[in-house]
């Protein structure tokens, strides 16, 4: 049993950007790894209230997407770079790490628990989709992850469709496509790449977008706008670079 933790008109244009076997094999495998560790990141900010490790997070995987900049994915990595750029601040001094830290907690509970009455909804993928589809999507999930023998930890309280848990599968995925390139199985692999972009079309892109719009409306510590861009940007981009794995 593996545990997650260990539109009919496109949105971008997908024209310029290079097919992967225009690219060396080396530079794809340098974007797999990249995006794997960066939906990594991202899902422990959904997922783990913040603590003194917040400040020591290493963001290299964003960076590394930002190294080889493709035509058509201006937007999308305009995004991870604002993004980029507000969640990596100097340390705060000592005296004000507590300090610091109760305002990220308090921001991570009323974005992420729906605490504020008035505020964001909480990010579950059946509050955002349209209400004849909520129980269908949360549902689905169940079924593709019971599929694939994973289970969401205990520990982490949530349940399959929270964008935490959903975004630690995008982890998965993208680990197994590293993994298959490495070993040299096309056949399993290009199953593996379909399943990424079953998962983003069917599930992130339908509602991560719309939750991170709505977080960059709410948020009052730069941090978590930091988080909603690199989300929306990742989500983003991948909806450009993964279906170009199967040409």
């Amino acid at each position: 049993m593996v545990k997650v933790g260990k539109h009919t008109q496109p949105l971008f244009n997908t024209t310029h950007m290079a097919k992967s076997h225009q690219l060396p094999i080396e530079k794809v495998q340098s974007l797999t790894k990249a995006r794997r560790d960066l939906y990594g990141l991202l899902s422990s900010t959904y997922v783990q209230i913040p603590e003194s490790k917040v400040f020591e997070l290493k963001w290299e995987p964003a960076s590394e997407l930002l190294k080889d900049p493709q035509e058509g994915c201006g937007k999308v990595f305009k995004e991870i770079q604002k993004g980029l750029n507000l969640v990596t601040p100097s340390s705060p001094e000592k005296d004000r790490i507590d300090e610091t830290l109760w305002n990220l907690s308090r921001d991570w509970t009323r974005l992420f628990r729906g605490t504020d009455r008035n505020g964001v909804l909480p990010p579950y993928e059946s509050l955002y989709r349209p209400e004849r589809l909520q129980k269908k999507s949360a549902q689905e999930i169940n079924r593709l992850f019971s599929g694939m023998g994973i289970q969401v930890p205990e520990e982490w309280h949530q349940p399959s469709d929270y964008i935490g848990v959903e975004l630690d599968f995008m982890r998965l995925l993208c680990e197994k496509e590293f993994r298959l390139r490495n070993e040299g199985e096309p056949n399993i692999l290009r199953e593996a790449v379909k399943a990424e972009t079953s998962f983003l079309e069917d599930h992130l892109a339908l509602w991560v977008p719309i939750f991170c719009k709505r977080m960059l409306e709410e948020a009052r510590e730069s941090y978590y706008l930091g988080i909603a861009n690199l989300t929306s940007g990742l989500v983003g981009f991948d909806r450009l670079w993964v279906p170009h794995l199967l040409t």
